[in-house]
This record gives structure tokens, sequence and C-alpha cells, in this order.
């Protein structure tokens, strides 16, 4: 196949096919003309043949490339001549362009170096005035001062003068009520409004402003302000510094400031408006008034750092360095003009010519000379062929000088000629065989439709061999119907044009698909000889092409129901592919987007806004992003991917872009920002320790408290490993619960340190923060105060668990201590008994002598049950002048008698109350019961009905009971 891939030089590769394909076979040793034999003359015959002197006049002749009488030694003179100044020049202009290269990788190094000092000596400037300027503000909170009084105060600080142009204070409304410079302005102006007073107010931290010009002096200046707060915590008033932009300043004097001898450096602000420029006119010019702005700006405002060779503002070419400040966003420019630094380059140049011209001057003569000696044989040479000379005869010796070395190469190269006729037979024969082992029908047609040659394959397709189809119309080989489905690409070839096309034949009784191409040949003056004919059975491929359409009318039924904008473009920004949904944004049917740029359908401006995302994506690189969408309707934001196609060979073929609309999205972002603040001012009004703790340990986070707590200021904490601040006994706490988070786990902990002289008491809780992957990245803190609520805990607990008025245990904890009493009984085998206990007619103690003298007898009654029980016993209050005594680890029933006869004996003692002597007796009714085989509840009421029995027999006296 190779062999029959033809490109525009048609005529050409026809007549090579001809001489090669279609020849008769020649004999070895013949010599042809054309392809074809031609008789070798003989002796005899070399008289009739032109002479060598004839036929090398001509010749000469028509190759002389200088008109004149220029000899050929003059011409070589001048060709070596050339050729060295020529070499020379180029070694001296690659040397040239090495050294320039050299230089401007220096000098882009020393830009670069110096940017870098300039901008960090900037960013240390703007440092220290910052500092200072809070310092100042802290000096001013520590002694709260009303807004009347801060004019003095500013002007005790005249040391200031050295890093602003002027002192002013704000108070929180805006309101001017200090200024340094001009102090009759106060309260006649109002900053509000400012973009500076915003952002401090809303970052409550010190900031620089964008370069505006000021309200009061109407100079270009740049604010920085630091808030001064109340004894509240709020903002009472804001300090601001003034730096002059047009004055002298650090700004100022890097704006004088020069790159070499003509070079300067300039500044921009995030908006792109001048903060620094030789110009003063230019500052706070925004950079694309003047209607001159270097190419790099743009690319250097998306953040690029570095040096280029550019075009610089005034049109001169120039190595323009960038570097942004960190402390302000700014972007600092150096511009160096290569006129200036690669001067010597240039110099080097005119220094090359001069060195050529001379080099021409001394060569040209010498060369002359040595060509002249070296041509002398070959003159003489010429003279005697020019006087007819013949050929030696064969077997004759060759003369030992140049002429018989050019009579020996002319025999020699006649042997090599008979040699490649012989191979050029041998290439026909090689070259049948290629053609009849092509898997395609390969042959030539000659302009009356008749075969000439044809290789094997029509046995295959047609049942005719390739001996048989020389002489045979094309109507007879292909069959009628074939023959008339492709006479109109027949003619097309014959009329000189190039065809290529697919027909549906039915061949051996099944459908196939052939792919044809007719190629015309075209002799030397451009008639049609005949054309080569090439047919391809792509049967497969179209069952392939059907399954691809199959795939590709999913694919688009898939991209036309997705909820965005599908498309691919290719290199030259023309859209080949859009999705359903184009139509319904552009109002443009998707069929008729394909082929229009992306400017033709959204507009140039749209495209203005994403041109340098798809440059980016045409070099090969994946580009995110989003942007609003002014052009659509309401306030829409705009995802967008591209995706760049590269090919097998490496090269960008174009990208597909996917838009999608994330309005809602950004919507509920800008919410959660919002929240997100909400978040920093709630966490630093919490009365708590809220932090950030990474996966190595250290504050990534903390709220203001974590100030006062640890009594180090916030800047030392952030980035501080969490230990470092703890002792070691609070630190091995944390790392325990720490690493137990970082597992995944929410710990719970409490502790306790002494702060300020004090034990406080805290309780922590450790909240794992993990990635999209569920792996801990690190633990949210949040530290209680918890010291009064343990206090209370405490106290709760008493109150609780204990009767507030005997220090007894109450109903709950006698309930509890009954069942681990059963417990135990249940596990020993032994015997426990409940007592429950009442005072006899304690109503007429309360009718007697109040509530007061009732409670002075229910104190003394459980103070005497206390000391008529083992310590292992339990003596409790249920309520009234109901008490409960629980006995335990008893060998037998008979042992609650003894206890019970004993507390009537106690209770005959009178009882004092308020100076009356009271005899106070007891009813007590006792629940026994072995193996812990009764419940709580059911040994109560054991004892309960065993008291109401005892109370029956008369009072003062105790009934026992059993629980089985």
């Amino acid at each position: 196949m190779v062999i029959f891939s033809m490109g525009n030089n048609v005529h050409s590769r026809a007549s090579v096919f001809r001489r090669h394909t279609f020849a008769p076979a020649v004999p070895r040793g013949a010599r042809t003309r054309g392809g074809y034999p031609v008789p070798r003359p003989s002796p005899a015959d070399s008289s009739s043949l032109p002479t060598r002197p004839t036929i090398a006049k001509p010749m000469l002749k028509r190759r002389r490339w200088i008109s004149g009488p220029v000899s050929l030694k003059a011409r070589f003179s001048l060709a070596v001549g050339m050729l060295i100044v020529l070499t020379a020049t180029v070694l001296t202009v690659a040397a040239v362009l090495i050294v320039q290269r050299g230089i401007e990788t220096v000098v882009g190094e020393r830009e670069a170096s110096l940017i870098s000092q300039v901008a960090r000596g900037l960013d240390n400037k703007f440092m220290i005035r910052q500092q200072a300027l809070v310092r100042l503000a802290r000096d001013l909170e520590r002694r709260p001062l009303p807004s009347s009084a801060f004019q003095d105060k500013l002007e005790e600080h005249h040391s200031m003068d050295g890093f602003f142009s002027n002192l002013s204070v704000l108070d929180a409304q805006g309101e001017h009520v200090a200024n340094m410079d001009f102090p009759d302005t106060r309260g006649q102006v109002n900053f509000s409004t400012r973009d500076y007073f915003l952002d401090t107010i809303r970052s409550d931290g010190p900031i620089i402003s964008r370069p505006l010009r000021s309200q009061i002096s109407g100079r270009p200046v740049v604010i920085m302000t630091a808030p001064i707060h109340g004894r509240d915590g709020q903002i009472s008033h804001i300090l601001l510094g003034t730096i002059d932009l047009a004055k002298d300043s650090f700004i100022k004097e890097l704006s004088i400031g020069q790159v070499g001898n003509t070079g300067y450096f300039y500044i921009l602000s995030r908006e792109g408006e001048f903060v620094a420029h030789p110009d003063e006119r230019r500052i706070l010019q925004h950079i694309g008034e003047s209607g001159q702005r270097a190419p790099s700006v743009d690319q250097a405002m998306a953040g690029f750092e570095g040096t280029l060779r550019t075009t610089a503002e005034n049109g001169a070419d120039a190595l323009v360095s960038y570097k942004r400040l960190a402390s302000t966003g700014w972007l600092l420019c150096a511009v160096y003009p290569t006129a200036e630094a690669f001067a010597f380059a240039n110099k080097m140049r005119w220094n090359a010519a001069i060195i050529a011209a001379l080099l021409l001057l001394v060569i040209g003569p010498v060369a002359w000379l040595l060509i002249d000696r070296q041509l002398r044989p070959l003159k003489r040479l010429g003279q005697q062929m020019a006087a007819g000379r013949g050929a030696v005869a064969p077997g004759a010796p060759y003369a030992d000088d140049e002429i018989g070395e050019l009579r020996r190469a002319f025999d020699t190269l006649m042997t090599e000629r008979d040699q490649a006729e012989r191979a050029v037979a041998d290439s026909e024969r090689n070259l049948r065989m290629v053609a009849d082992n092509v898997p395609a029908l390969v042959g030539y047609v000659d302009k009356h439709e008749c075969f000439v040659f044809g290789n094997e394959r029509y046995s295959a397709f047609f049942g005719i061999s390739a001996a048989q189809l020389p002489g045979k119309h094309v109507r007879d080989v292909l069959g009628a119907a074939v023959y008339n489905v492709s006479k109109p690409y027949l003619d097309a070839a014959l009329s000189g044009r190039a065809v290529r096309f697919e027909r549906q034949v039915q061949r051996h009784g099944v459908t196939q698909w052939d792919r044809v191409a007719y190629n015309p040949d075209t002799d030397a003056h451009g008639v049609v000889q005949g054309y080569f004919v090439l047919v391809d059975d792509i049967t497969e491929l179209k069952a392939t092409q059907q399954v691809l359409a199959l795939s590709e009318k999913r694919i688009r039924t898939i991209a036309d129901n997705m909820p965005a904008l599908i498309g691919y473009v290719d290199t030259e920004y023309r859209y080949a592919f859009c999705n359903r949904a184009y139509g319904t944004i552009t109002d443009i049917a998707p069929e008729q987007i394909v082929g229009r740029t992306v400017s033709e359908v959204f507009g140039p401006k749209v495209f203005a806004a994403v041109a340098a995302q798809m440059a980016a994506a045409l070099a090969g690189r994946r580009v995110s992003f989003e942007r609003p969408a002014a052009e659509l309707k309401g306030n829409r934001y705009l995802q967008t991917e591209y995706i760049p196609d590269i090919g097998l060979d490496g090269k960008v073929a174009g990208f597909y872009t996917m838009v999608m609309d994330i309005t809602e999205r950004k919507a509920a972002e800008l919410a959660l920002a919002a929240q997100q603040r909400l978040l920093h001012t709630v966490t630093d009004n919490l009365p708590a320790l809220v932090n950030f703790m990474d996966r190595d340990g250290r504050f990534g986070f903390v709220n203001r408290h974590h100030e006062s707590w640890f009594g180090v200021p916030l800047a030392r904490i952030h980035g501080s490993l969490v230990s470092s601040l703890f002792t070691e006994a609070e630190a091995e706490v944390h790392q325990r619960a720490f690493d137990q988070a970082m597992t995944g786990q929410t710990v719970k902990f409490d502790f306790a340190r002494v702060q300020g002289g004090d034990k406080r008491h805290y309780h922590a809780t450790y909240i794992p923060q993990v990635d999209c992957a569920g792996h801990a990245v690190g633990v949210t803190g949040l530290v209680n105060d918890v010291t009064d609520a343990k206090l209370l805990e405490e106290q709760l607990s008493t109150l609780a668990r204990f009767d507030a008025l005997t220090g007894l245990p109450n109903r709950t904890h006698l309930t509890e201590r009954i069942a681990r009493a059963q417990t135990r009984s249940a596990r020993n085998g032994s015997v426990m008994a409940v007592m429950y206990l009442d005072l006899d007619k304690f109503k007429s103690i309360n009718d007697s002598f109040g509530h007061s003298g009732g409670d002075t007898v229910l104190i003394e009654f459980g103070r005497r049950l206390s000391a008529c029980v083992r310590q292992s016993d339990t003596v409790g209050r249920l309520a009234g002048d109901e008490f409960v005594i629980l006995l335990e680890g008893l060998q037998n029933a008979a042992e609650c008698a003894v206890v019970a006869r004993k507390i009537i004996k106690v209770m005959e003692k009178p009882f004092e109350i308020d100076g009356v002597a009271r005899i106070v007796s007891t009813s007590i009714g006792v629940a026994t019961a072995e193996n812990g085989l009764a419940g709580v509840d059911t040994l109560l009421k054991h004892a309960d009905d065993a008291l109401y029995r005892a109370k029956d027999s008369g009072r003062n006296r105790y009934a026992m009971t059993s629980v089985k």
C-alpha cells in the first residue's frame, strides 16, 4: 500500500509507476530510455553519436549561474571567501546570541534578586509601621480617654512623624475626633463609608487600605489603621496612620529609585491602580487609563512572579520583573530597558561585522591563488577534451593523472548503470509481488476505460486473474450495477480530479462495502492518460461505524439531558460539539453553534473573560474556575471545567467544556462565609475555650480566651504545640484524650488546674475533624470552666441523697443501700433486716411545740437511732416522722429483736423541747430475709405491716415478720 499512497505530485509518481510496473521485461545488461529497451550502439555506430565536446559546452552554458565572462576559478574563489566569511559571521552571531542569552539570564537573576530584596524591605517597613501603630493604639487603650482628649494625646507622639505623614483618630461612628496635622478638620468629615473604616470594624484588627485620595488634603495616600477598644472590649475608636504617596516616604523613595541608569520601579495595587510611579501624575491612575499597558501586566496580576522580556509601558523592549508584597498584596514592578542591559552584546555585533569584512579582504586573494593552483590539471584536461581526444582502448592502462582518474570514473559509472538497470528489472518483479500481496484492489485504467494492470486481488473480488485483466473494459470487470454507481467518479478521474467514495455491492451473495480511490495520471503536458485504482473492503469498518454512531447517539442523549452546558472547542476556539442546553442559553440551535467561535456565540466580552482559561486548557492544563455570568438574566454564577484533549502524539487538539449553574451553591457558600464570620464572633464571646488542633498537636485556631487562660499572647499560641503550654500532668491528660479523638471518637473528660491561686474545675470535649475520606485531620476542642457547676453538683448530690433536716440518708439513698445489701446477702447467704420506725403521737408534739419543736425531736430521734446500730448499718429518714434502719450481715433474726429493744430503751430518756422535757416513744416494725430473696419494696412493705401491728398492740413496742 505504501507504493500507491499518492500525494500532490501525481505525474511524477504515475511516470514511475508506468516505468516500473507496466514496462516490458528488459534483458539483463540492456540499456533503457524512459523505462523501455534501447539498443546499445556498437563501436561502428559510435561515429553517429554526438562527440563529448558538443555535449559538454551547452551543458556548461546552461549551468552557469553568474552571467558574463566569469571563470570557474573566480567563482570558486568568491564562493570560498563567502563561505569563510559566512562561517565566521555565523559563529560570531552565535557567540553573540549565547553571550546575550547569558547576559539576559544574569540580568534577569540580578533583577529578580533586586526586586525580592526591595519587596522584603517594603514589607518590613509596612510591618514596622503597623506594629508601631498597634502599640500606640494599645497604649491609648490602657488609659481610656474621651473623644475630646485624643487630640492632645496625638500631639504627644510626634516621634511617629518618621513613620507616617499624619496621625488621626475616628470614633466608632466614623467621626473625625483628632488630627495631628489638621486639627481644624475635627468634626467636619465623616469616614464611616470608607473601606478601611468598615474593614477595621469588621476584622477588629489592623488593616492597610488600598491607595486613595484623602478627603482632607486631597493628596494620594495609603491609610494604616489600628482599633482602640473600650473597657467592654468593643471598638471605641480607630487610630489612622497616613502615608502620603507623593511626599517623601519609603514609597516615594522607591518611585525615584532606578534600575541601572535608565530603569525604574513602580507599584500596582490589587485593583491595578498605581501606588508609586516616577511620574507622580499616574499615582491613583488605573493602569489601563493611559492606553499603554505592558502585555505581561495581566499575567503578573494573575499571580506570576519573576522576570520577563517584554514590552514596557513606553513601547520599548525591556526586562520587567514582578514581585507581590506579602503585607499588602500589591505588585512591585521593575523595568530595565534591554537597550541598556544588552549594550555590550550590540557592540559585539558591530565588531563581528567589521571582522567579517576584514576576513573577506584577506581570504579572497589567498583563496584565488590556492584554487588557481588546484585547477591547473583540470584546465589541461578540458583542453584535451576540447581537442577531441578519443577514449582509451579497452584494456589500455589509464593515465596516472586527473584525466586518467576522470576516465576511470566514467567507465565505472557506465558499469554501475548496467547494474542499476538489472536492479530495476528485479525491482519490477518485487513490485508485482508486493502489489499482488496488498490486501486491496490495485490497478491502472487507461483513458479508454480499459485495464492496463491489476493485482491478483481482482481474482478474489471479481473472478478474473491478473493475467486476464489487461485490455478488459471496466464495465466487464465490475458488472453493470457497480459500474453505473462508479461511472460519475470514473468520469471525474478522467477529467483530472482525484476522487474518493464508498459504494455498497453484492459480492458472493453478501452485502459488502468498498472504499474506492481514483487518482488521475497526467503526462508532462497535463493530459490525463488514465487513472490509478485503489479499492479497500471496509465492510467491517462500516459495521464499526454503525456501532460508533449508535454510541454517539447515546452520548448525545446523555449530554442533551445533563443540567449543564457540555461542548468541545478546537484550537481555533470553534465549537465542534455542543449539547441541547446551549440552545436554551443562547437561543441558537445547537447545530448552528457548531463551527462558530466562542466569541461569535457568546460575544467578545464573555470570550475576553474566559480567554486566559481557554488558553491554559489548550496548553494542556485542566482548568476549573467560577465566574459571575453578567450576560445571563438574574445574578447567576457559573462553574466552568476545561479538560484538554491530548492526542497520542502529546499535542492538544482542543478541550472539553462543561459549564454548570452554581448560583444556589454560591449563595450557600456566601451564607456559609457569613456563618463562619459569625462563628468567630461567637467563639470569641463564649465563656469557654474553643480551638482546633491539627494532626501534629499544634493549635491552628484559638479564640480570644486562650490569651488570658495561658497568660501568653495569641500570636505565640497560634502554631504552638498544645502540650508545651500545659504542665506535665495536664499534658499527659490532654495527650491521652487527643490520641483517642484522632482515632475518630468524641472524647469528654474533666480536669482541674490551679488558676490565679484557686483550684478550678474544667470539662473538655475533643471532637475529631475528618476529611472526605473519613481520616482524622485534627481535633476541635471545647473547654468550659465548670467550677461553680462542680460545687453545685456536690451540693445537689448531698441534697438528693441525704435528708436536709437530720443529715441522714433519704428514701433514694436508703433504696440504693437496701438493693446493694440484698445483692451481698444473696452472694454470701447471710440474713438482712429492715426496721420501719415512727414516733408515737408525733402530731401532738407539732401541735404543742410547733414545727420547730417537731424538728428538734426528729433531729434528736435520728441521732439516738444512729447510736444504737453498727457503723456498717444504715439509719435513714423516709419522710415526716418515718425512719428506716437497714441491718445486714446478721447471723439470725434474733439479733433484730436485740436492736429493737435497745432503741425502745434509749427513747425512754426525755427529749428536751424548747426547755420542756417530753417522753417520746416509738413503734418498730421489723422484716427479715435470708439469701437476698426479698426485694427492696417487699422488705419495706413487710416492715411497714409489722409497724402497724406494733401500733395496734399499744405502741412503744416492736413487731417482727420474716419474708420467705
